[in-house]
């Protein structure tokens, strides 16, 4: 769960230009922290198995106690506010709507929000920070509902569905390498056992590449792209730093697939995996921040649609690697998976040009219901 909640909280508290940094350390920070946990795993395990197990128990109880006490109720009613003759709502999913007089008569008691108050909230100390329970959320059951609603209703972006699509086949080809590289480099070029874990090391290095380019220069270009399209920002601009990962996760899976059996060197499979991390990274980046802002109506549900279902549809690419690598070989299996890779990766052209118009397909439909409404 925490997995889809820190997505949209970053969603909350960034900006457009330092959104890709803020999801770029996220993303990247966890495939370190992971390789590098996973880099004397092998170690451990020729000492005593046992040892492995309890390095994760003593990771997971660290991380207990940093929610307990760093991770603090961040729910907050934004009251209703006027400026300027238009009425400011936050709604309890975070977004922010700007409406006029008659727009908020009809929209109001759709949107759930705090009722207006001249009162400034007194913040808390810290031991009010750590309650457990800061009591329900009127209107709650409403809001459970809603949410999956809109995740339903998410579905109907191409740009969602393109979302994860990309980030389902980058995570399911790089948990079915993750499943073959112990056998490749002991039995098809006789690593010790002990040092197969030093593989890990390309997914430190993968995290560090993927967040410099999808991070810190996406940053830069979408605002580029934004200046060069007289100051408006599209989210379709972040598509376009998609074609360096597309080529690079195509080539990556097949070096991966040419030298994993034997024959060449261990840096062939090495490399593979190292440049399919970059890729691992750099897709989760874009994926995530284009969600949040593909939909800009209903963020929150985008992100954890994108964020939740790669996770079920990365299966069957996993699934289906081991066997065909039993059956084909690994030149056959690796070549099906990087031809899959690529085509899915390819519809982003299409879908530069479709989300556009379904965003404005929708804004057409709602700004109807919401005359009608007010008639």
């Amino acid at each position: 769960m925490r997995r889809q909640l820190l997505p949209l909280i970053l969603t909350d508290i960034s900006f457009l230009h330092e959104r890709s940094r803020l999801f770029g350390y996220y993303w990247a920070t966890q495939n370190i922290f992971s390789s590098c946990l996973g880099l004397a795993s092998s170690y451990q395990a020729v000492v005593s198995w046992r040892i492995y197990y309890w390095v994760y128990v003593a990771a997971v109880g660290l991380g207990f106690i940093l929610v307990v006490f760093g991770a603090f109720e961040t729910r907050f009613a934004r009251p209703v506010t006027s400026l300027d003759g238009q009425v400011v709502v936050t709604d309890v999913y975070g977004v922010t709507h700007i409406l006029s007089d008659e727009e908020a008569q009809s929209r109001l008691q759709e949107v759930q929000v705090a009722t207006s108050s001249t009162t400034v909230p007194t913040k808390n100390t810290y031991r009010q920070m750590l309650k457990p329970w800061s009591g329900a959320t009127p209107n709650a059951s409403r809001i459970i509902f809603m949410s999956w609603v809109h995740m339903a209703e998410s579905f109907t972006s191409p740009g969602i569905l393109f979302a994860v699509l990309i980030s389902s086949i980058t995570l399911g080809c790089s948990i079915g390498v993750s499943l073959t590289y112990n056998t490749v480099l002991v039995e098809n070029y006789h690593c010790s056992c002990a040092d197969v874990s030093l593989i890990n090391i390309g997914g430190i290095i993968g995290g560090l590449l993927g967040m410099a380019y999808a991070g810190a220069a996406g940053d830069k270009f979408v605002i580029w792209m934004a200046k060069r399209n007289h100051g408006v920002h599209k989210p379709e601009h972040r598509l376009i730093m998609l074609i360096f990962p597309a080529i690079l996760g195509v080539a990556s899976l097949l070096l991966y697939g040419f030298t994993a059996g034997g024959g060449a060197t261990w840096w062939g499979p090495f490399m593979g995996w190292t440049l399919f991390q970059v890729v691992f990274v750099t897709v989760l980046i874009i994926s995530t921040t284009f969600a949040a802002e593909a939909w800009p109506k209903n963020p929150g549900p985008a992100i954890v649609v994108v964020v939740g279902t790669k996770n079920l549809i990365s299966f069957g690419a996993t699934y289906g690697l081991t066997p065909m690598v039993q059956e084909h070989g690994y030149k056959w299996a690796l070549g099906v998976l990087a031809g899959i890779f690529g085509a899915i990766f390819l519809l982003g052209v299409p879908i530069y040009f479709l989300n556009p118009r379904w965003r404005a397909y929708v804004a057409r439909k709602e700004a109807k219901e919401t005359s009608a409404l007010s008639e």
